[in-house]
C-alpha cells in the first residue's frame, strides 16, 4: 500500500501564495482554500496513492518552544484572511473523506515522521510530501520524500551524496549550519561544504564535539569549541521525534467516496465553478441517495478530469 503524507500547513501557506486575491461575491477569501484543494487533489491524480492523510501543527506550545523561546520566532503572523479560511479548508479535506491527524504540543514534523515509522512496520511505502530539510531524518528504503514544487523524489541515496551523511545524521548536520526556516541557531560562520567535511571525518557529531582537537584547521576548531552549547542545542531543535504516543491503523487512511452533497454545499458556497464540474450527477441529490463512487479505482477513474 502506497501512502502520501502531507504536511497541512505547509501545504496551507503555499496555496495562500500561490493564488493572490480570490474571494466569492460575500467577500470571503477563498484562494488559499481553492489552492489548497487542487494542490491536494493533483496528487490524487498523478501519484494514485492507495491512502493519504494530512497533518497539522497544534496551537499549543511544544518541546522545541519551551526548550529555545526564539525557536521559529522570525516567522511572519498568520495573515487574517488566512486564519479565516483554514476551517473551510478543513471542512474540505472532512467532506473528502480524507484522514486528518492533528496532537497538540506536538510539531507536524515529528506526526508525520512518526506515522511513516509505524506505516512501513504495516507494509506501506510512505511518500512524505515536503520540502523541509528536516523531513530527511525519516527517511529509508521504504520511506522518501516527494517535493510537488520540484516534482522530485528525494530518497536516503540522495542525502548520503548531497550531505556527505545518511538521513539519520541531518539533525547533526543542521546542528552546525543552522535552519534560518525554523531559526535554528547554529554556528555562524559554517554553512553546509565545511560541515559535510566536518561531520565525513568524524562518526558522530558528539565524536567531533568531545575531541574538537581533531579538528585540523584552527579557525574551524575553535569556532567549534566557542559554540559547543549552542551545537547540542540546534541538534536538539533539530531531531524530529519519531516515537510519538500514535496508535496506527494505517487502513483508515485509505481513499473512500468523498460526500458529494458536502462538496457540493461548499463549492457552491465559495463559487468554485470549475471544481463543481468534478461533482458527478449524483451528487446532485440527496445524501444517501447516491452510490456513484464506492471505490479506490472509481474514485481516481472520478480525478481524470481535468481541473
Amino acid at each position: 500500500m502506497t501512502l502520501y503524507l502531507i504536511d497541512g500547513h505547509s501545504y496551507v501557506y503555499r496555496a495562500y501564495h500561490a493564488i493572490k486575491q480570490l474571494s466569492n461575491s460575500k467577500g470571503l477569501p477563498t484562494n488559499a482554500i481553492y489552492g489548497f484543494t487542487t494542490m491536494m487533489l493533483k496528487i490524487i491524480k498523478e501519484k494514485k496513492p492507495d491512502a493519504l492523510c494530512i497533518v497539522f501543527d497544534s496551537a499549543a506550545p511544544t518541546e522545541r518552544h519551551k526548550l529555545y523561546e526564539k525557536y521559529k520566532a522570525q516567522r511572519p503572523e498568520t495573515p487574517g484572511d488566512l486564519l479565516a479560511q483554514i476551517p473551510a479548508i478543513k471542512k474540505v479535506i472532512g467532506a473528502f473523506n480524507i484522514s486528518t491527524v492533528e496532537l497538540p504540543g506536538y510539531e507536524a514534523d515529528d506526526i508525520i515522521c512518526t506515522i511513516a515509522k509505524k506505516a512501513v512496520l504495516q507494509g506501506c511505502e510512505v511518500f512524505i510530501v515536503s520540502g523541509d530539510k528536516d523531513m530527511m531524518q525519516a527517511l529509508d528504503t521504504q520511506i522518501k520524500i516527494y517535493d510537488p514544487m520540484k516534482d522530485s523524489v528525494v530518497d536516503k541515496e540522495y542525502v548520503k551524496e548531497r550531505y556527505g551523511v545518511p538521513p539519520e545524521r541531518i539533525a547533526e548536520f543542521m546542528a552546525i549550519t543552522g535552519d534560518v526556516v525554523d531559526n535554528i541557531p547554529g554556528v555562524k560562520g559554517i554553512g553546509e561544504k565545511t560541515a559535510k567535511v566536518l561531520l565525513t571525518a568524524a562518526d558522530s557529531l558528539d565524536e567531533l564535539l568531545n575531541h574538537p582537537e581533531r579538528i585540523e584547521n584552527e579557525r574551524l576548531r575553535k569556532m567549534i569549541m566557542a559554540n559547543l552549547d549552542t551545537i547540542k542545542l540546534s541538534k536538539a531543535l533539530a531531531t524530529i521525534n519519531t516515537h510519538l504516543p500514535i496508535e496506527l491503523d494505517t487502513n483508515e487512511f485509505m481513499l473512500k467516496k468523498p460526500d458529494w452533497s458536502a462538496l457540493l454545499h461548499l463549492f457552491s458556497e465559495f463559487e468554485f465553478k470549475t471544481l463543481l464540474r468534478l461533482i458527478p450527477a449524483d451528487g446532485y441529490k440527496q445524501r444517501g441517495q447516491y452510490d456513484t463512487i464506492t471505490d479506490r479505482e472509481k474514485l481516481l477513474e472520478f480525478f481524470k478530469k481535468p481541473l
